[in-house]
């Protein structure tokens, strides 16, 4: 890494007891071959000693909050005024660059007219189950993506899907419209919904890779997407029709995709699997939260 008094872009995780993972994260941001400079700023809300000492073994800003004071949107937001970039790279704990042409590969996009942020592509880890693999392959595809709205466009929630797992905002639009700080969770979709309707482009950019994938049991998944759900109620626009049209088409997709991979016994699992993902989402879209869900989302 360059030395430089002010760095092009900064690197920003939030993080919370990421465990061993971190070092191999860190590691393999520091052997990013960018040709721009770069910084690491952490925002850390309560992790152990033994993970912070970890951190602090790299060339980072570590900054510590108190568990109480995280939020997705806010934490970020909070990431975003400690940096000193021109572009703010935001960086999941867990989410591990897969090559060290990440930086630079997802930084590209931002050069080009009208680009507000661009997300990378994630990839399962050795250990993702069959279900995690296929998740990750419809929501990251190989093909490239530029996304804008025309005036007065409905926008869905695939129009404005964005991942703040492993992304790259322009400072200056996030300065104009910073992460939401009153929603449990999606704050990169809100964001995206509002640059979207400013006329900005997100863009999606497949050659940026980090291994990132969670194996979910149904109790976590239910959860998870009941948060899902409640954060994301106020921008659906969905139909519940084309909700459930596009929901079977998935599942029948998934399917197949079960049995050309040889794994026929997770059939089994499928229908529980994907009930418990439907209907966290349906409940929490309906009825939103119940106090005390949100600890730890």
């Amino acid at each position: 890494m360059s030395v430089e008094r002010r760095p092009y872009a900064s690197i920003l995780l939030p993080t919370k007891n990421p465990g061993p993972g971190i070092t191999s994260v860190l590691e393999a941001i520091f052997r990013q071959e960018a040709p721009v400079t770069f910084e690491v700023v952490i925002v850390d809300s309560g992790s152990c000693q033994a993970d912070l000492e970890r951190m602090r073994r790299f060339p980072v800003q570590l900054a510590q909050i108190p568990p109480a004071e995280f939020g997705h949107g806010r934490t970020r937001n909070l990431l975003g005024r400690r940096a000193r970039g021109d572009v703010l790279v935001y960086l999941s704990q867990d989410a591990q660059p897969a090559s060290p042409s990440w930086l630079a590969t997802l930084v590209r996009p931002l050069g080009e007219p009208g680009v507000a942020g661009a997300y990378a592509r994630q990839l399962p880890r050795p250990d993702a189950d069959p279900m995690a693999r296929f998740f990750l392959q419809e929501m990251y595809g190989c093909q490239p993506a530029r996304r804008q709205a025309a005036p007065g466009q409905r926008l869905r929630l695939a129009d404005m899907f964005f991942s703040n797992a492993s992304s790259a905002v322009r400072r200056d639009v996030w300065q104009r419209f910073p992460f939401r700080e009153d929603v449990v969770m999606s704050e990169d979709q809100y964001w995206a919904h509002d640059v979207l309707r400013a006329g900005y482009c997100v863009v999606y950019e497949p050659a940026a890779q980090v291994l990132h994938s969670h194996n979910y049991s149904l109790r976590s998944l239910f959860r998870r997407n009941r948060l899902s759900g409640a954060s994301l109620r106020g921008l659906i626009a969905d139909s519940a029709g084309a909700v459930a049209a596009r929901g079977l088409r998935y599942v029948a997709r998934e399917a197949a995709f079960l049995v050309r991979a040889g794994q026929p016994a997770w059939l089994a699992f499928l229908l529980p699997y994907e009930a418990a993902k439907a209907l966290g989402f349906a409940l929490g879209a309906a009825r939103g939260v119940p106090v005390g869900a949100v600890r730890n989302a």
